[in-house]
């Protein structure tokens, strides 16, 4: 149990790391708060491939960082 832990953290950590990249690498050209009534990039059709490559993996780790942090707590609490 104790090689899944580790092997986990490590996973859980590159995707940190990655999800950091992935969201610095992006365009700032969205208004923040402002912007929440407007329609985003992600939906855009006329998005350039660099842009919706980078939509689609932040929205892809980001899945992956919220199921393994649930799987990295179970996994823990089980461990005690």
């Amino acid at each position: 149990m104790l090689a899944l832990k580790i092997t986990l953290g490590v996973i859980y950590i590159l995707i940190c790391i990655a999800l950091i990249v992935i969201t610095l690498l992006q365009d700032a050209k969205e208004g923040g708060i402002s912007a929440l009534g407007q329609e985003t990039s992600i939906f855009n059709k006329s998005n350039d491939s660099k842009e919706a490559f980078l939509a689609r993996a932040t929205i892809a780790l980001g899945s992956m960082f919220a199921v393994l942090a649930i799987v990295l707590t179970i996994i823990i609490s089980l461990v005690k």
